[in-house]
């Protein structure tokens, strides 16, 4: 199974990537915005909200208040503007590149310009209709045996799998194949077989009563783009393509674990799918042994040969047209974003320009070229330092609670601090991006374009199988705003887009900075010891270190995050699912927790300053809700809340707060409040 990675600020990340794209500012203004005087905007407070009541409006409050969602904009955030910065940066950079041949002359620069000109190029695309999909629909329609359609689905799970812009990518074949790091092998890569087939976000979409509004316009889509490709008994074959989903989906199961199992032993385990033939097309014939989900894996390789080969045909086509929509015809476009961004989002959204959904597509396909441009014009190596000042103290401080830590044992506290000490540290861009060397773009070729980016791709993951494992890999692109860590190489990342306010300002106060990027950065650090990184260890290896005493320790107090946060409501009857939100829970509240000891580390023994009227503390706590001001439609709020990917965000303030002495005594919260837990309640982890 692909290597877990705990992403910081995920927040449906497609839907999020579309979002940015429709909300850009008239003016084309390229500089980064600090955010007040010393870093809090005062004038989004509201006075009247007392801190122990609800921290995140008394914040926020006023800019909740003042701000107006409107028909085209499912929310609106600090990082959403961030979001927004750094693709209106790069469109300035590509179109000017693209306008000017001279700068453009050869090498990537060369094909990022050609790139945006095949996406601007409106007239050329128009004309070819869905004539770049004649081919592939013409294998789909012409593979009336099994074998020659498992190459087909072979195919759309590697090489074949066109570059998404919103929407699953494990939709394109019934398996999911991806190429990592190997968890029984650190110093290798494998192949990793599990399970696809879910055009919708989750299996819970297939299921769920509150959801079905959804299933019943996905039905319509896939019927909408059949019958776009003329495709016989478009109506009857979408129902039946729903169904068989519906049918994968209920023996989809989250966070399944994986076997190592040879090709023979998968024949053996899922019989009745030709396996040879779907490496085949996947370009993997030599592949001879791979990670597998034994219960999941085998279960949907049942249901593919129980399912009559034309509905399988009728669900090839459309994952092909669906993959490839959004790069197509503007009929093929609309219907897309009807269903894929309307329908999880704001029925009343327009379709965002076309040079911002060319970007969109440039920064799917060949987004290392554009994190080359970006890091080039935009990169502030002052921040860069400061970033690295930071994670020193924020360093000490996590060390300083994991030596003193009164559930940990002193053999697993040690190991704990050695694999804090030989944590990977990856701030900015990467020292050494791919080489797209043999990529053809063509200015009037924009499918061709994108199929030869993804087959080329490919081709790269591929190759690593006879390589050792490269740990200088970057999870995100240097213009991507989000951060990372991945326990299996042990290894934190932040790009430079994220070193931008309201993360991180150079001119801001530092209390501010802590309690924004500084907390981040701290809840990735404690992401190695949650209940994803525990079962690391400092060399990547999977294996149980912790003694079953801590184990069940930790356990007793994430179950206790659960619990409060379960009790929820984002919406009036809607309540946050806390087991799926727990370990984000058990980050934020370490993050803060060791954010806030760097701050006192860095006075280094001087008092802090009162500034406005806030003390120091305050300041660090101000940072964290200043961070997280977002306001959302209550159809995004529903589908976050379904996917179980991140709380919202005032649960990611008021949440880890409620829990930590500190805030109580900067803020005289007391017995009454709304937020006030009794210290016996308080979730003490650190």
């Amino acid at each position: 199974m692909p290597t877990p990675i705990r992403f910081g600020l995920l927040l449906i990340a497609a839907v999020a990537q579309r979002e940015a794209a429709a909300q850009s500012r008239p003016a084309p203004d390229l500089a980064s915005h600090p955010v007040g005087a010393w870093g809090i905007d005062l004038t989004d407070r509201d006075s009247s909200i007392k801190p122990g009541d609800d921290f995140y409006r008394s914040q926020n409050g006023a800019w909740l208040a003042r701000t107006e969602l409107g028909p085209t904009r499912s929310f609106a955030a600090y990082w959403a503007d961030l979001r927004r910065l750094a693709p209106r940066r790069l469109g300035a950079i590509v179109k000017a590149i693209a306008e000017n041949p001279r700068r453009s002359a050869g090498g990537p620069e060369a094909k990022a310009a050609g790139f945006y000109r095949s996406f601007m190029d409106q007239q050329s695309v128009e004309a070819r209709g869905l004539t770049p999909l004649d081919s592939g629909l013409q294998a789909v329609r012409g593979a009336r045996t099994p074998a020659r359609l498992a190459s087909l689905m072979g195919a759309a799970a590697g090489p074949g799998t066109e570059v998404r812009v919103s929407g699953p990518r494990s939709a394109h074949a019934p398996f999911f194949l991806t190429i990592g790091q190997d968890q029984q092998n650190p110093g290798r890569y494998a192949v990793a077989l599990d399970q696809g087939g879910l055009g919708l976000p989750g299996p819970e979409y297939y299921s769920d009563p509150k959801l079905a509004d959804i299933k019943t316009a996905y039905q319509s889509y896939v019927t909408r783009l059949l019958h776009l490709i003329g495709w016989p008994d478009a109506e009857t074959r979408g129902s039946e393509v729903v169904t068989f989903e519906t049918r994968i989906a209920s023996v989809t199961r989250p966070n399944s674990a994986a076997d190592r199992v040879t090709v023979g032993e998968l024949a053996r385990l899922a019989p009745g799918f030709d396996w040879q033939a779907f490496f085949g097309g996947a370009g993997l014939d030599r592949v001879s042994h791979l990670d597998l989900d034994r219960i999941a894996v085998p279960s949907i390789a049942r249901i593919v040969a129980e399912t009559p080969l034309e509905v399988l045909q009728a669900r090839q086509a459309f994952a092909l047209v669906d993959g490839a929509a959004p790069n197509l015809d503007s009929a093929t476009v609309a219907a897309e974003f009807d269903f894929r961004y309307r329908m999880f989002n704001n029925q009343s959204a327009v379709l965002p320009p076309r040079e911002q959904r060319a970007l969109a597509t440039l920064e799917a396909s060949i987004g290392e070229i554009l994190g080359a441009l970006y890091v080039k014009t935009y990169f502030s190596a002052a921040a860069k330092a400061r970033t690295f000042e930071m994670i020193k103290l924020l360093t000490q401080a996590l060390d300083a609670r994991l030596t003193s830590l009164e559930w940990m044992s002193p053999a697993t506290r040690a190991k704990a601090r050695a694999k804090l000490a030989t944590m990977r540290l990856n701030i900015g861009y990467p020292d050494r991006l791919p080489d797209f060397h043999g990529l053809v773009i063509r200015d009037d070729d924009l499918y061709g374009n994108v199929t030869r980016a993804t087959a080329l791709a490919w081709r790269r993951q591929v190759a690593r199988l006879s390589r050792p494992f490269d740990r200088s890999e970057w999870v995100f692109t240097p213009q991507s705003v989000n951060y990372s860590y991945t326990p299996s190489t042990n290894t934190l990342e932040i790009p430079s887009a994220t070193l931008e306010p309201p993360f991180f300002d150079l001119a801001a106060d530092p209390a501010v900075n802590y309690g924004a990027i500084g907390a981040l950065i701290g809840s990735m650090m404690v992401a190695a010891f949650d209940d994803q990184g525990r079962h690391y260890d400092a060399a990547g290896r999977r294996h149980e270190w912790w003694t079953a005493q801590e184990s069940s320790a930790f356990e007793a107090r994430l179950s206790a995050l659960a619990g409060q946060y379960s009790a929820v409501e984002p919406l009036p009857g809607l309540h946050v699912n806390g087991p799926l939100v727990a370990n984000e829970a058990f980050d934020d509240l370490g993050g803060m927790v060791i954010a806030l000891d760097a701050y006192h580390l860095a006075l280094n023994g001087r008092p802090a300053p009162v500034l406005d009227g806030f003390t120091g503390d305050q300041r660090v706590f101000l940072g964290r809700a200043q961070m997280w001001r977002a306001k959302m439609q209550p159809i995004f709020i529903r589908n976050q809340v379904a996917m179980g990917q991140n709380a919202q965000p005032f649960l990611r303030v008021n949440g880890p707060l409620r829990n930590i002495d500190a805030w109580y005594e900067a803020f005289n919260v007391a017995p009454g409040d709304g937020m006030f837990l009794a210290p016996k309640d308080r979730v003490r982890v650190w």
